[in-house]
């Protein structure tokens, strides 16, 4: 049983409070050999690290945001990295969405996954709901015959 109280457990971020946590557990787990112990607590630093690096590139993609200018009427809502590229998406008074350039990426940043997907249906747009109960009791009225 360890004792170590880590500094972690009283950060304001709640990301690094629940790895400390998972940390103290895992020192605490009699359960465990050494070596598994240390195998955790290694996932546990790269985890750290791995989020430490998530909040730089979330802090300069903040102030590259914060650098651009919206037109009049227009708040930022979000902001995507794609294709080296820093986009916001903003809204106005009525609600309405829209993507604005940023400007080029802040070295170090990398792309985010694509925020929007547009699916090419092959129906011309309409979706039409499938009901898997029915789809399931024809498939075994087919399978009786």
């Amino acid at each position: 049983m360890s004792n170590t109280a880590l500094i972690e457990t009283t950060s304001s971020d709640p990301v690094i409070r629940a790895i400390a946590r998972r940390v103290v557990r895992i020192l605490n787990d009699a359960a465990l050999d050494r070596d598994k112990r240390v195998e955790l607590v290694r996932k546990a630093q790269r985890d750290y690290q791995r989020h430490c690096a998530e909040q730089v590139q979330r802090q300069a993609l903040q102030t590259s945001a914060a650098a651009r200018r919206l037109p009049s009427g227009y708040k930022p809502q979000s902001v995507v990295v794609a294709d080296g590229k820093v986009q916001i998406g903003a809204i106005n008074r009525s609600h309405g969405f829209t993507w604005f350039e940023g400007g080029d990426a802040p070295a170090g940043v990398v792309s985010n996954q694509p925020v929007l997907t547009v699916n090419k249906s092959t129906d011309g747009g309409k979706k039409v709901r499938q009901d898997p109960i029915a789809e399931r009791r024809k498939a075994l009225q087919t399978r009786k015959v």
